[in-house]
């Protein structure tokens, strides 16, 4: 089917929160023409979109996937130790709902109260964070959803050494919650739920819950994949319309080929953190210094576009399990069998198959105590003091475990491993994007950021103490993978260990043998004393260097980005209101996760998600029409003629 060359309203990407808005719009009115404009490919019926536990492949850059694509520092990072980041961005309809890890955490509700905006409160959003759920999980509070179009289980499988996790989690004090996602709980663990449907094994995406739900049975949605946005066509400081080029440069001679879409009501930008404030600079908007350098005119003056970039860092350390357990890497490493087997387990029962899980089936969430805070320095101490201390609900880690080695399995020995995963949730650290030429398809001047505030250090060192300490508590412990670890002195008392029980003798020395259950070292005939098992490691001055050193050639992205557009005032560096309007433009807003003016303690899918439902809500109330849901269906109201989108919204 052809597109039309006018609608009413266009979204410029696909991700998830640009999918909620083009889909409920579109779905509140036939009449209303939405057209939605994605970058990447559809991903409808993609097979590895689809099965949750293949979800790794979609995280490579090889050449052949196209699902990401991939930003890297401009500049070396002192801070990096000369490294520079790389933070891949979804580059398909569904956006990161389609690729990612598909692990279901929720911000806390002071993270939203701390925005600080009518409206966007914690007690505002929760019935729309209930609205986008099929919850499908016990649950004993009353903060989830179960009529929604997302669905949120355990997955097909949960394997053993979750509970392994869990017990040994509790063992060094982060005890056991049935729900650590009501959005208070900020010191805890559990068995980490998934964007999965239990009855279909199948990912839970924004795509096929919000667009081809309505393509299948109106026509008034449009969706043009493979196209990206290069600008925004204004009449005066009035949106009217696009100008979209082919995803990948075909430009002829220097020229680029734009293709233009006029909007009659409004122009909604939800490229993403990354994206967004590039459209919006090559359109005129944002800081006019940077603006009159590469000729552009000024639509209007925004110093904050592209500044306060935000993430979620990560580190990840691999230890050795017991050959008894499950995990993925013989799937991973390429074992044919394995994977045929998996595969066809699958296609025959995939509401229970290993593949309906991404193998990430447990996880805390940790605050620091008053006796730990004393070790992390007064960089830390001092943002926890501002940040933390009066807001119980803020955890300042995330950790996880993962069934298997999330590495290259081409260059590890064989075994089986559990990866685990810490995550800084609140980083001091902030990064800037800005464009570097009025061509869409010229690399931008990125920087990350990462790691350009001393604070950060502290909370990623103290998690990876915690998590080595829960993995040496965990039944099917068999050491520790040392290439993946901190390169410690050989003589400290926390150097690393690996003991792969099938080449003991190789590892050990002479007349050792090893305690199977955790991995210390004893003389034949002298008793195994599991006590000493259970004493924290100690780290030393040198020790906490090698950590930060590790940290520093190490920490990575979570693809969790946001932060480039602020939701704040004007005068603070802000680029939209409340009502998501693009300051100094009629019938523009911005709707994604780039709006967050602070951070969210969350894997950012369901706060990508609940951005587009509100900006649903605020578009369709300026329209004059209310959101329906296939479960309680409304019935449309007609748009007033010449109705603008940037109406107040009255309360």
């Amino acid at each position: 089917m052809g597109h039309p060359e006018e609608v009413d309203i266009i979204v410029c990407g696909g991700g998830p929160a640009g999918c909620v808005v083009a889909g409920r719009l579109a779905y509140a009115d036939p009449n209303l023409k939405v057209m939605l404009i994605e970058g990447g490919a559809n991903n409808r019926d993609d097979p590895w979109v689809y099965r949750p536990g293949i979800y790794v492949k979609n995280m490579q850059r090889d050449g052949v996937n196209d699902k990401a694509t991939f930003y890297t520092d401009t500049m070396k990072s002192s801070h990096l130790r000369g490294r520079r980041s790389i933070v891949p961005c979804a580059n398909i309809l569904g956006g990161g709902s389609s690729i990612n890890f598909q692990m279901y955490t929720r911000a806390s509700a002071s993270d939203w109260d701390d925005f600080k905006t009518e409206g966007w409160s914690y007690k505002d959003l929760l019935p729309l964070m209930k609205r986008l759920e099929n919850y499908q999980k016990p649950c004993n509070n009353d903060s989830h959803g179960y009529d929604g179009p997302i669905a949120i289980s355990n997955g097909g499988s949960v394997t053993a050494l979750a509970q392994d996790f869990l017990r040994a989690s509790d063992a060094i004090g982060i005890p056991f919650s049935d729900d650590l996602q009501d959005c208070e709980t900020s010191h805890a663990s559990e068995i980490w739920a998934k964007y999965i449907n239990r009855h279909t094994g199948r990912r839970s995406d924004a795509a096929t819950a919000y667009v081809h739900s309505v393509t299948d049975v109106q026509t008034n949605l449009f969706v043009r994949t493979n196209a990206r946005v290069s600008r925004v066509i204004f009449e005066g400081n009035k949106a009217v319309g696009v100008a979209y080029v082919p995803a990948r440069n075909r430009a002829h001679q220097g020229k680029v080929q734009e293709t233009i879409v006029k909007a009659r009501r409004c122009v909604v930008l939800s490229s993403g953190t990354l994206g967004t404030p590039q459209i919006l600079e090559r359109s005129g908007v944002g800081n006019a210094n940077i603006l009159r350098k590469l000729d552009l005119k000024v639509v209007s003056d925004l110093p904050g576009v592209g500044e306060q970039y935000q993430d979620h860092y990560t580190t990840l350390t691999l230890y050795r399990v017991s050959n008894e357990s499950f995990t993925l890497d013989e799937f991973l490493r390429g074992d044919k069998e394995t994977q045929k087997e998996l595969f066809a387990e699958w296609e025959s029962s995939p509401e229970k198959a290993r593949l309906s899980s991404n193998a990430i089936d447990a996880g805390f969430k940790i605050r620091p105590t008053e006796e730990e805070l004393k070790t992390m320095g007064p960089e830390f101490n001092e943002l926890w003091d501002k940040y933390f201390k009066d807001k119980p609900d803020k955890p300042v880690m995330f950790g996880s475990i993962v069934s298997g080695a999330y590495a290259d399995h081409s260059l590890l020995p064989p075994g089986k491993y559990i990866t685990m995963f810490q995550y800084l949730e609140y980083p001091a650290s902030r990064g800037k994007i800005h464009i570097t030429s009025q061509n869409p398809y010229k690399e931008p001047d990125f920087d990350s950021g990462f790691m350009n505030d001393k604070a950060d250090f502290a909370p990623i060192r103290w998690s990876y103490k915690k998590t080595r300490e829960i993995a040496r508590r965990m039944d099917a412990f068999r050491g520790e993978l040392t290439s993946h670890h901190p390169h410690f002195h050989p003589d400290s008392p926390a150097a690393c260990k690996d003991i792969d029980i099938r080449t003991a003798k190789e590892l050990m020395p002479n007349g050792f043998t090893v305690g199977i259950h955790m991995g210390t070292w004893h003389k034949p005939g002298e008793a195994f004393d599991a006590s000493k098992v259970h004493e924290d490691l100690e780290y030393s001055e040198e020790d906490d260097k090698a950590i930060d050193d590790w940290v520093a050639d190490h920490v990575e992205t979570t693809w969790h980005s946001l932060g480039t557009c602020a939701m704040k005032p004007r005068e603070e560096g802000g680029v939209v209101d409340g009502h998501l309007n693009v300051y100094g433009t009629q019938n523009l807003k911005c709707i994604d996760l780039s709006i967050c003016p602070d951070n969210l303690g969350t894997n950012t899918y369901s706060s990508a998600l609940l951005v587009g439902e509100k900006g649903a809500d605020i578009l369709a109330e300026e329209l004059g029409l209310k959101i329906k849901t296939p479960h309680a269906p409304v019935p449309h109201a007609p748009i007033p003629s010449g109705k603008p989108c940037t109406q107040p919204v009255r309360r």
